[in-house]
């Protein structure tokens, strides 16, 4: 409610007003005559004004007390209204605000219910409860009393644990969208550790280059005091290892350039459960098999796995409507594996534009056709086959007409195949 009140303060205000007012005004008018209507509505306008100005609610608060002691009410229904407007006003009001709302709240419940019990005369009759002696009024005061506090206590502990759980927790959608965050981090941080193990790899190939580098220059110069022409050739040797050795400079620092960020430890195919879990709090239907025997692979297999599917689900999400099935499917072979990634995003999107009752429309000849033979294509895609090649893999994208998108990707020799 506090979400939909922050979100909606103009709707959810006049709701709230209109809800209370016809519900508990209505109730009033039944047990107690049209005479509460006035009470109802001031009692309502107390919950329209707890959302925008928390004194307003207060002064109409204990406005419409006074007026249920000088009409000689008995304790009406809309006084459960004032327990929702101390719950906005414990939700969104100040701290000190909130504690004058529940004092208020309580003291002008307490003057109500000396009213109609001690202020009652001998044989009165409350709700069909007659108080036939001064033990029955006292008896009668203490609970009602007990009654009073104890629930203006929980609308106000309500109220004020509900904003602290959005502002300073958050909510279950404010949680998935963090743990996405952090799973994106965690990809970026691999990867990044990959790129420092190629640069230690490339650095120490400079150094090797440079060295040769060196030695060959000084051959050349000795060869120069007995033969021009070895030399030369010395000289042409040195030119081609200091090329090289600028092009594997040119490539350590294209390398460690690139603007990633660092996070933790490198995700594996073991952290996909949490995928599936975040992307079914997003919304969409997600399931995850594994069959065959599943085999040891190396660390950077594992993490290439794991982005291969992270971004064959980001492109589900883009691409498709909350609600749409994702199936991920791990088919181990005995030196192989082949993983599929499949959703109903067409399918789910004609049926949610489909009317009830009616039957979805099939494809065609032409979406049929399209299948077959327009490749898919896209900037992700590529990535993905990069990834797959660097350990004997390949990625293929299919359209499924009036179905959705399939992403299979094979490695055929996944368990020997070595660490890049």
């Amino acid at each position: 409610m506090i979400r939909w009140i922050q979100d909606r303060k103009w709707l959810s205000s006049i709701t709230l007003t209109l809800s209370t007012f016809l519900v508990f005004g209505g109730v009033d008018t039944i047990l107690q005559g049209t005479n509460t209507l006035l009470l109802a509505a001031i009692f309502s306008l107390a919950v329209f004004s707890a959302i925008f100005y928390a004194p307003a609610a207060i002064a109409l608060a204990i406005i419409g007390s006074i007026l249920e002691l000088v009409l000689n009410l008995q304790p009406v229904t809309s006084s459960l209204t004032l327990g929702l407007a101390l719950y906005v006003v414990a939700a969104f009001g100040s701290q000190q605000t909130s504690r004058i709302a529940l004092i208020a709240s309580i003291g002008v419940g307490s003057a109500v219910v000396w009213a109609n019990t001690m202020n009652s005369s001998v044989g009165a009759d409350l709700y069909g409860l007659i108080l036939s002696t001064e033990q029955a009024k006292i008896s009668a005061f203490i609970f009602m009393l007990g009654s009073l506090i104890t629930a203006n206590l929980l609308f106000w502990n309500a109220g004020r644990l509900a904003i602290t759980n959005i502002v300073h927790v958050g909510t279950e959608f404010d949680r998935t969208i963090a743990s996405e965050t952090q799973a994106k981090l965690a990809l970026e941080v691999a990867e990044q550790n990959e790129r420092f193990q190629i640069a230690r790899d490339i650095n120490e190939l400079i150094i090797q280059k440079i060295t040769a580098v060196i030695s060959q220059a000084e051959g050349g110069k000795y060869a120069a005091q007995a033969d021009i022409n070895s030399a030369i050739r010395s000289l042409d040797r040195v030119v081609q290892s200091a090329k090289s050795a600028h092009s594997e400079l040119r490539r350590l620092y294209d390398m460690l350039n690139k603007s990633h960020e660092l996070s933790a430890a490198p995700p594996s195919i073991d952290d996909l459960q949490q995928l599936v879990i975040l992307y079914r709090e997003l919304g969409f239907s997600v399931s995850l098999r594994h069959d065959g025997h599943r085999f040891a692979i190396s660390e950077g297999a594992d993490l290439a796995i794991y982005r291969i599917i992270f971004d064959a689900f980001e492109n589900v999400r883009k691409h498709c409507q909350v609600g749409t099935s994702i199936s991920l499917d791990f088919s181990w072979v005995k030196d192989g594996l082949q993983v599929l990634v499949k959703d109903n995003g067409i399918e789910f999107a004609n049926r949610s534009a489909t009317p009830f009752g009616e039957a979805l429309p099939d494809y065609n000849a032409d979406e049929d056709l399209k299948s077959l033979v327009e490749p898919i294509k896209g900037p992700g895609l590529t990535a993905m086959r990069e990834r797959a090649a660097l350990y004997g893999g390949s990625v293929e994208a299919t359209r499924v007409p009036g179905v959705g998108f399939t992403i299979s990707v094979i490695f055929p020799n996944l368990r020997t195949h070595p660490e890049v």
